[in-house]
């Protein structure tokens, strides 16, 4: 029987959070890609501009776009349009210092020094010279899902303990599953981190998952976060919403013409490069009624529920490995 949870006080639901917005506080999605991601499908509707616009609509107060190691969005949708915050999400690896991948959202930066932190993650691949150049240049930073690694690595469930006060943020992510959220908010509660929700969204759901304070600017806004003065709007990954999230990339797929597909098969998420690589060198965009059938049928074996459930099953025998190794290191 698997545990039960509890909720801390600032973690809100959708309707509290509604509670609040209509008394003043602000909200925003910190972490979305854009089409001009790596491992976002290029979709028109999850271009930058229009991914903006659905922003504006959903009532976000600041509005960034986090791709991976780039920031070519902003070229896109441009550098200065109101609510925008400039923002990216840049991976290193510290052999020495943690010994698997980290994610690390920035926000605030302009060209230059989205560069100069790009040259410190893949050339000299230090951590702490990264977290020094973030701290002199006085630029909002967040540890972005602590439980994540890539496929193949081996993290050290310590090191990630040891991490979490380097950061003065980090983050409650919609793509993990709840017990994971819940050690990561421990584990900011015991070092006295700030914490904020977030999307994490590929395929354009922005604002579903969002963070909740008080400012008159970004930067007081994300004072208030690193202060915990913020409530969390969070979703965590469950059985519906991966069902339902299976079906929008298998529609997004299916809408793309071959050149566009032809681009993303750098995607590295088996399920997803297969399903492009059937419609590819399948050459189903030559024949419309064989098409539609493929569609149909990866659709229904998408609301079934197995594939998502396989994944969360997956999932739940990791945290029961994360789990043991905390509880080993004595830090649950």
């Amino acid at each position: 029987m698997r545990k039960k949870r509890s909720l801390p006080e600032n973690v809100l639901s959708p309707e509290q959070g509604e509670l609040l917005i209509k008394q003043g506080w602000q909200a925003a999605d910190l972490h979305v890609h854009t089409n001009r991601s790596e491992g976002v499908l290029p979709s028109k509707l999850l271009d930058p501009v229009y991914l903006y616009h659905k922003a504006e609509r959903a009532g976000l107060d600041y509005i960034t776009f986090t791709d991976h190691d780039t920031m070519e969005a902003y070229d896109v949708v441009g550098w200065s349009r109101e609510k925008l915050v400039p923002g990216v999400e840049i991976k290193i690896k510290d052999v020495c210092r943690v010994g698997h991948s980290l994610h690390i959202n920035v926000y605030y930066l302009n060209q230059n020094q989205f560069h100069e932190l790009l040259s410190i993650a893949r050339k000299k691949k230090n951590l702490e010279t990264f977290l020094e150049y973030l701290r002199t240049e006085d630029l909002p930073y967040v540890y972005n899902h602590p439980f994540w690694y890539e496929h193949g690595e081996k993290p050290s469930y310590k090191v990630i303990n040891d991490l979490i006060p380097l950061f003065p943020v980090v983050e409650y992510n919609m793509h993990r599953v709840w017990q994971k959220n819940a050690v990561t908010l421990a584990l900011a509660e015991k070092h006295g981190r700030g914490v904020l929700a977030a999307t994490d969204t590929h395929i354009g759901e922005i604002g579903r998952a969002y963070t909740l304070a008080r400012g008159k600017n970004f930067r007081e806004f994300f004072r208030s976060i690193e202060q915990r003065r913020a409530y969390l709007v969070p979703q965590d990954l469950t059985l519906e919403l991966l069902k339902d999230e299976i079906l929008v990339w298998i529609d997004l797929i299916s809408n793309l013409d071959a050149v566009r597909l032809e681009k993303v098969s750098y995607l590295h998420i088996k399920p997803v490069d297969s399903l492009i690589n059937f419609y590819v060198k399948g050459a189903l965009i030559d024949y419309p009624a064989l098409r539609k059938a493929s569609v149909a049928f990866f659709s229904a074996i998408a609301k079934s529920g197995a594939p998502a459930l396989c994944y969360l099953e997956l999932q739940h025998f990791l945290v029961y490995r994360m789990n043991r190794q905390l509880r080993l290191a004595d830090l649950l």
